[in-house]
C-alpha cells in the first residue's frame, strides 16, 4: 500500500482536458485527502510534447491548483513546463493522465518516444510514476486499443499503468463523443477518478 509513503511525500498530478473537467477535479480532491502536498496542472488538448516545447499552449481550457489550494483557471494560456513543475513541487509521486490526445497522431514510434520522455524524467527525479490510460470514447473508439498498447509500450517499465477502460463507459448518443458532459457523464468521470485514486493507493511502495 502507498498510503504511508504518500503521507510522507508530495504529489504532482498532470493531465489534459479530462483533468480540467470532473475527472481531474475529483482526483485532485481525493489526492488531497492523503495529507500530502498536491500540485495539479491540467491543460486541454495537451500531450507530453506540449509540456516541454517553448510554445506549448491551450485554447480550450486549463486548471492548476497549488498545495495550499489556490486555483488558477482560464481558457487560453501557455502550458506550464513540466521540468519547472518538478523543480517547484519536488514530488515523490507523479500521476500523469495524458493519453487521449495521441489518437490524432499516426506515428506510433513518435508517440512512444514522447510519452517515455516524461516517464523517464519522473524516474530520474527519483519519484514514483503512475500513468492513467485514456478512458473509453465514442468518437475515438477505433483508436482506443492502439493508444492503450502504445501507452504500455512507452511507460510500463517505468510507471504503474492504470487501465481506464473497465471503469468508464460512453453512450452511443449524447456528449461530444470524448468528454464526460453527457447526462450522467460527470458521475462516470468522478467514478473513474475514484478508481484511479484507489489504484494509486494500492501501488507497491
Amino acid at each position: 500500500m502507498l498510503t504511508s509513503s504518500v503521507l510522507l511525500g508530495s504529489i504532482l498530478f498532470i493531465g489534459d482536458s479530462h483533468s480540467v473537467g470532473p475527472f481531474g477535479v475529483r482526483l485532485d480532491e481525493l489526492l488531497r485527502t492523503t495529507g500530502a502536498p498536491v500540485t495539479t496542472s491540467a491543460f486541454c488538448g495537451s500531450i507530453v510534447n506540449d509540456w516541454y516545447r517553448a510554445d506549448g499552449s491551450t485554447h480550450c481550457g486549463f486548471l492548476e491548483r497549488t498545495p495550499d489550494g489556490a486555483i488558477r483557471r482560464g481558457t487560453t494560456g501557455p502550458v506550464t513546463k513540466f521540468r519547472s513543475l518538478l523543480e517547484t513541487a519536488r514530488p515523490t509521486h507523479v500521476l500523469v493522465a495524458l493519453a487521449t490526445n495521441y489518437s490524432g497522431f499516426r506515428d506510433d514510434a513518435w508517440i512512444v518516444r514522447d510519452m517515455r520522455r516524461m516517464a523517464r524524467d519522473v524516474v530520474d527525479q527519483g519519484a514514483r510514476c503512475y500513468w492513467i490510460g485514456m478512458p473509453t470514447s465514442r468518437t475515438l473508439k477505433a483508436q482506443q486499443e492502439r493508444i492503450k498498447r502504445l501507452t504500455h509500450q512507452a511507460v510500463a517499465d517505468l510507471c504503474t499503468v492504470f487501465d481506464s477502460f473497465p471503469v468508464t463507459t460512453y453512450p452511443e448518443t449524447g456528449g461530444d463523443g470524448i468528454h464526460f458532459y453527457f447526462p450522467g457523464g460527470p458521475e462516470v468521470a468522478r467514478g473513474w477518478a475514484l478508481a484511479a485514486f484507489q489504484g494509486f493507493l494500492n501501488c507497491p511502495t
